[in-house]
C-alpha cells in the first residue's frame, strides 16, 4: 500500500493572500480618483537630482546599518567583513521587495552561508533590530507633537492608542527576550524543556541548540560599549532617513515645507512600512500621501507622485543592488565546507 500524497502547506498561501489583498487595498485607496494623466505629467516633470540624492542617503543609511549589525553580531563572531554584511543587508532587502518579511529570513540565512556562522544566532541579530527600529519609530511618533502644531490628532484619530499599544507589546518583548538570554536556566526550564516533549526525542538536542544559539543574538547586551555603538548608530540611520525623505520634497518643489515635515512624514510612512506588504507597495503611497494631503495641504496629485516615484527610487535600486550582490556573490550556491570558530563572548 503506498503511502498517502504529503499534505500541502496552506499557511504560506493564505499569508501571499493576504499580502496580495492588502497591497491591493491601499494602492485602490491611495490612487482612487486620481487623474492618471496629471500624475504621469508631474512624475516626469520632478528633478531626479534630487532622486538621486535620496537614493544616496538610503545607501549610506544601509550601510550604517551594516555596521551596526556587525557590532550586534560581535559576540557570535568579531571581524565579520563589513563587505559581507552589506551584501547581507542588501539581499535582505530584495527579498523583501518580493515576498514580505522572506528578508528577514534570506538576510542571516545569506551571511551565515558566507561567513559560516550560526544562522540562528543571526536570525536573533535582525528581530533585535527590528524592535530597536520599532522603539526608534515610536520615539518619533511621541515627539511628533513638538516638530508638528497641525490637525494630527484629527487626521489620524488612531496614531495615540495605536502608539501606546505597540510601545507595551514591543517592550514587554524585548524584557522577555533579554531575561531569557541572561538566565538560560529559565529558558530551558520554562520554555525549551515544555517545547522539547511535543518533538521526538531525536530532534531535541538540534531544537535546544538552535534556540540557545538565537539567543546568543542578545548577548551584545552584556557590553556597555557595544550598547553606546549600537545607540549612537540607530540614531545615524534614522538621521539619515530623515535626510533622504527632507531632499526628496524638492523633488516636486516640496522643500519649503521644512525639515519638521521630513520628521512627520517618515513617521508617518513608517507606519505604512510596518504593514507586510511586497516592498511596502501600497501601503507606503497610502500612507505618504496621506500625510501630505491631510497634514501639509499638498495637492493629492502632487502627494501622489511624490509617493510613487520615492517608493520606486528605492524599490528598483535596492532590488538591482541585492540582485547584483545575489549573482556576484553566489549566495544561494552551497558553501565549502569549512571548520566553524568558536564563538567569543563577552563580558
Amino acid at each position: 500500500m503506498e503511502p498517502p500524497p504529503p499534505r500541502p502547506r496552506v499557511r504560506p498561501y493564505l499569508q501571499y493572500a493576504l499580502s496580495a489583498a492588502l497591497t491591493v487595498l491601499f494602492l485602490w485607496i491611495a490612487f482612487r480618483g486620481t487623474d492618471p494623466g496629471r500624475l504621469l505629467a508631474l512624475m516626469a516633470g520632478a528633478n531626479y537630482w534630487w532622486m538621486l540624492a535620496m537614493f544616496a542617503c538610503l545607501m549610506a543609511s544601509h550601510a550604517v546599518r551594516s555596521w551596526r549589525w556587525g557590532y550586534l553580531l560581535s559576540p557570535v563572531r568579531k571581524g565579520i567583513p563589513f563587505r559581507s554584511l552589506f551584501a547581507g543587508v542588501m539581499l535582505g532587502y530584495m527579498l523583501n521587495n518580493v515576498l514580505p518579511r522572506a528578508g528577514e529570513l534570506g538576510r542571516p540565512y545569506a551571511l551565515s552561508r558566507r561567513e559560516h556562522l550560526s544562522a540562528s544566532s543571526a536570525l536573533g541579530t535582525i528581530v533585535v533590530e527590528r524592535i530597536l527600529d520599532t522603539l526608534t519609530s515610536l520615539l518619533l511618533l511621541a515627539i511628533l507633537p513638538l516638530v508638528y502644531d497641525g490637525p494630527l490628532v484629527d487626521s489620524f484619530p488612531w496614531l495615540a492608542g495605536a502608539g501606546i499599544a505597540l510601545t507595551a507589546v514591543t517592550a514587554g518583548f524585548l524584557a522577555g527576550l533579554t531575561v531569557l538570554m541572561m538566565r538560560r536556566d529559565w529558558a530551558d526550564r520554562f520554555l525549551l524543556a515544555p517545547a522539547g516533549r511535543l518533538l521526538p526525542r531525536r530532534m531535541r538536542p538540534r531544537a535546544e541548540a538552535q534556540a540557545h544559539a538565537f539567543l546568543d543574538g542578545f548577548l551584545f547586551m552584556k557590553n556597555p560599549a557595544t550598547l553606546a555603538v549600537i545607540a549612537i548608530s540607530g540614531g545615524l540611520v534614522w538621521f539619515l532617513y530623515i535626510v533622504m525623505t527632507y531632499v526628496a520634497l524638492f523633488a516636486f518643489g516640496l522643500g519649503g515645507l521644512g525639515m519638521r515635515a521630513a520628521v512627520v512624514l517618515l513617521t508617518i510612512s513608517s507606519i505604512g512600512i510596518a504593514i507586510p506588504t511586497p516592498g511596502s507597495t501600497g501601503s507606503y503611497h497610502a500612507f505618504t500621501s496621506q500625510a501630505l494631503i491631510r497634514l501639509f495641504a499638498v495637492d493629492p496629485s502632487v502627494a501622489l507622485s511624490f509617493a510613487t516615484v520615492t517608493h520606486a527610487v528605492g524599490f528598483v535600486g535596492v532590488t538591482l543592488v541585492g540582485a547584483w550582490y545575489l549573482v556576484r556573490d553566489r549566495m544561494a550556491a552551497p558553501a565549502a565546507p569549512k571548520a566553524t570558530p568558536r564563538r567569543e563572548e563577552e563580558g
